[in-house]
């Protein structure tokens, strides 16, 4: 029977971020296992913090597995997904910004009755 291949969750977590190849990160070294990543990340300022919080997560909260690294980052999608509601919920409180604002030199025109 074939051994299974080992999931590199490191390199998936890379390849599938957005913009990745902007971080000061060289792939086949850093990412060639989660725990040299997270090595990285915690020796260095990534610039990314929102990078580094999904490799501490993984590699912490998820135990290093796959089934971790999703369990983790569902968690989190679920709690930015409540702030971005409080946000949202908010602005919808708020009063309309008028869309012309006057000064103390320009007063608003008056109607003339």
């Amino acid at each position: 029977m074939a051994k299974a291949q080992e999931v590199n969750i490191a390199r998936i977590l890379f390849d599938a971020y957005p913009d990745s190849d902007l971080l000061p990160l060289d792939p086949d070294q850093d990412c060639r296992d989660l725990q040299a990543l997270l090595t990285k990340v915690r020796s260095s300022n990534m610039g990314d913090t929102l990078f580094q919080f999904l490799v501490l997560e993984m590699a912490e909260g998820g135990e290093g597995t796959l089934d971790g690294a999703i369990r983790v980052t569902e968690k989190a999608r679920s709690d930015v997904d409540a702030v971005l509601r409080g946000l949202i919920s908010q602005r919808r409180k708020e009063p309309s910004m008028p869309s012309r604002t006057f000064s103390a030199r320009s007063p608003p025109r008056r109607r003339r009755t």
